[in-house]
């Protein structure tokens, strides 16, 4: 076991816990100390004088944490018991160098035999004094700045520098002093001087604290308006008195010294409310501490100061018209939402939502894309780095913003098994994460665009931030995920010790992963849900049949025609997830392999390329399918960072859009007897005919 060795000797004065102790013994494990009498200003409660141990370990343990303060030790020697040397400032030190500097050029010439200890010999020598006693002082300088002569005759900064001695006379008395009291007597008392009393006696000062308690309110008057208020009451004092008031009145330095000299939190409370007092001045401890990566993620929704281009630029040209207002591509400029997730022990982005549009779904689309990996996002929009900061987070904290507080919100995050927790709306600072990345998007990406909004009016201007909007949403998509991706995600943070987000997720996973997700607990949290019939075919979901060997045993078990509740996701309509009781679950695969992996934005690529296209045959449905997998994936990711256009509002309507553009046999036995616009409806002459005579002259009208 460690020897531990005493810090305090016998005779040591401190203070712990607010109380003041003197050491009398010092012994192996302990030390016995003599407390002085306490009186607790909270309680009122009394803790007389007595005699007590307490171990080294306690002594030890209370010095790393910052709670022992040394008041006095015999061993320490102080000349000044007002103003020790550590306490001095540096203009007080620099003078009482300059000092010592002559004082040692005295020391110097009196070795030598040139000067004698006398003032008679110091003013006889003057010149060869303060000479030596500059050299001295320029020397001193030089060392403390660590600086050599420079080529070339640069001159040296030696910082600030005192004139020469007024006289030898006055090196002589700096001497003398030097001499009884060593070099503590060379400080001079230059901090003590001027005129320090009140010029006003305590009755005037006590009107005017009662004329400010008055004034100082959330109306925030002025120092001057204040003053006025103050002489004037002081003015009705002398009155009373029967006394003149001309040369009594306090000013307005006076005044605004009794101001400054009020706590600075009251000072808040008073002049700005105690809300926003709070916010601006409440202390902060250690802070929110985590472990591990996922421990607790942020979220919130945040509109970007900048006004943005809603148009598709023909990247989604396939959506109809109204999924474009759905989603807000109208072709103007306008302010987009941003919906954000960060993960508060690595400080990394977990997922990103845009919404040009009214959305409700924002924040469920947030959650599921925290719950998948980007990277293919990432690299689609160019970014070097992978996007992959995923998994399922312990705790989610969000504000309790009309939002959040919902049911279906709180189901979601149930069902995942995520606890949750609702921070008051209107504190931002207890959620300081996800706030200060929103100032950092606003400082870091925003500012390089024009038509930036800005935070007021004031700051605006004459910024038109309309007509200054240059960046279309697709292009602000790319630039923002390659920002987080690339730029964000490998920039040191202070709060992570200098690491970057990205080093520190590496480090993170490292000891501890963050839990996953199956894509059936996927689709059972964020997919649509509907009642299905089961037929021969299986399942049929927006013209999709799904069907597999364990649903044909279930059907000839349980019969045809039933009824049954299907999740079915818009990002992955492969597979739809099918409830036969609480506990039994099913998942059915799409009868066509090709659908298998696609998404429901697949699916409105064929409809776009459908368009029009009644007799369409397997063949050319196969080749339709066929160039949609070949088309480029550019929108379709940048589609992704946008919320769901499908949900169980709007599901049939899809559906039956689908359906318009479907070929069955039924359509094409109902159309196989289908006859020409004009067939058998006029009858048109041959020209012929329209050269001889006897065609109808009501023809030629």
């Amino acid at each position: 076991m460690r020897e531990t060795v005493p810090i305090l000797e016998v005779g040591a004065k401190f203070a712990l816990s607010k109380r003041v102790g003197t050491v009398l013994t010092v012994r192996r494990a302990d030390m016995v100390v003599l407390w002085d009498e306490y009186v607790d200003p909270e309680t009122g409660e009394v803790f007389f004088q007595i005699a007590d141990g307490i171990a080294h370990d306690v002594i030890e343990d209370a010095d790393k944490r910052g709670a022992l303060r040394i008041l006095s030790r015999p061993s320490v020697q102080r000349h000044d018991a007002e103003r020790p040397a550590f306490l001095r400032s540096e203009k007080e030190i620099g003078r009482q160098n300059w000092r010592r500097c002559h004082v040692m050029a005295a020391e110097n010439l009196i070795a030598q035999g040139i000067l004698q200890r006398t003032r008679a010999s110091f003013v006889e020598n003057a010149v060869e004094l303060l000479r030596l006693g500059e050299n001295i002082y320029r020397e001193t300088c030089l060392r403390k700045t660590n600086t050599a002569k420079r080529r070339g005759g640069a001159v040296v900064d030696l910082g600030q520098q005192h004139a020469p001695p007024t006289s030898a006379a006055q090196v002589h008395k700096w001497y003398l002093s030097f001499r009884r009291g060593g070099a503590d007597a060379l400080f001079d008392d230059y901090a003590r001087s001027g005129n320090r009393r009140d010029r006003h006696d305590h009755v005037i000062a006590s009107i005017a604290q009662s004329i400010i308690e008055m004034r100082l309110d959330e109306e925030r008057p002025t120092v001057t308006s204040i003053t006025d208020s103050v002489r004037a009451a002081c003015i009705v004092h002398y009155d009373s008195l029967g006394e003149d008031h001309r040369g009594k009145l306090p000013g307005y330095d006076f005044v605004h010294g009794l101001i400054d000299a009020i706590a600075p939190a009251e000072h808040a409370i008073r002049t700005r409310g105690f809300k926003v007092a709070y916010k601006d001045m409440h202390s902060l401890g250690v802070g929110i501490t985590t472990t591990r990566a996922f421990e607790r993620v942020e979220i919130d929704e945040y509109d970007v100061d900048l006004n943005v281009l809603l148009n598709s630029a023909g990247v989604w040209d396939w959506l109809t018209e109204d999924e474009r207002v759905g989603l807000g591509l109208n072709g103007e400029a306008k302010r987009v939402k941003l919906s954000a997730a960060i993960d508060v022990h690595t400080r990394c982005i977990g997922a990103m939502r845009i919404s040009a549009g009214d959305t409700t779904s924002l924040a469920r689309d947030t959650i599921e894309m925290l719950l998948q990996d980007k990277t293919p996002v990432a690299d689609a929009l160019g970014a070097h780095d992978r996007w992959d900061m995923f998994g399922c987070p312990e705790k989610i904290v969000f504000d309790r913003g009309p939002t959040y507080i919902k049911d279906e919100f709180y189901d979601l995050l149930a069902g995942l098994g995520i606890d949750y927790h609702g921070a008051p709306s209107r504190k931002p600072w207890l959620r300081p994460f996800i706030e200060r990345l929103f100032r950092t998007i606003h400082n870091g990406l925003l500012q390089r665009f024009s038509g930036r909004t800005f935070s007021n009016v004031v700051a605006k201007g004459e910024n038109k931030a309309e007509e200054r909007a240059s960046i279309t949403l697709p292009e602000f998509l790319q630039w923002l995920v390659r920002w987080v991706v690339d730029v964000y995600h490998n920039t040191p943070h202070r709060g992570l010790g200098g690491r970057t987000p990205a080093e520190a997720w590496q480090q993170a996973i490292a000891v501890h992963r963050p839990r996953g997700v199956t894509r059936d607990e996927l689709r059972r949290a964020f997919g649509i849900k509907r009642r299905v019939k089961l037929g021969r075919k299986g399942l049929r979901v927006m013209h999709i049949d799904y069907q597999s060997d364990e649903l044909a045993e279930f059907c000839n078990r349980y019969g045809m025609g039933k009824t049954f509740e299907v999740f079915w996701s818009p990002a992955d309509i492969g597979v739809v997830l099918m409830r036969v009781s609480d506990d039994h679950w099913l998942s059915v695969p799409a009868a066509d392999n090709q659908w298998i992996g696609k998404s429901f934005e697949d699916l409105e690529r064929l409809r776009h390329y459908l368009r029009g296209e009644r007799a369409v045959s397997d063949v050319v449905r196969a080749k339709a399918i066929q160039a949609i997998d070949a088309a480029a994936q550019d929108g379709k990711v940048r589609r992704g960072m946008l919320p769901h256009i499908l949900n169980a509002e709007n599901f049939d309507t899809n559906e039956k859009k689908l359906r318009r553009y479907m070929v069955t046999t039924d359509r094409e036995l109902a159309e196989s007897d289908r006859r020409d616009l004009f067939a058998d409806e006029v009858q048109l002459p041959t020209p012929q005919q329209l050269s001889s005579n006897d065609v109808d002259d009501d023809l030629m009208e």
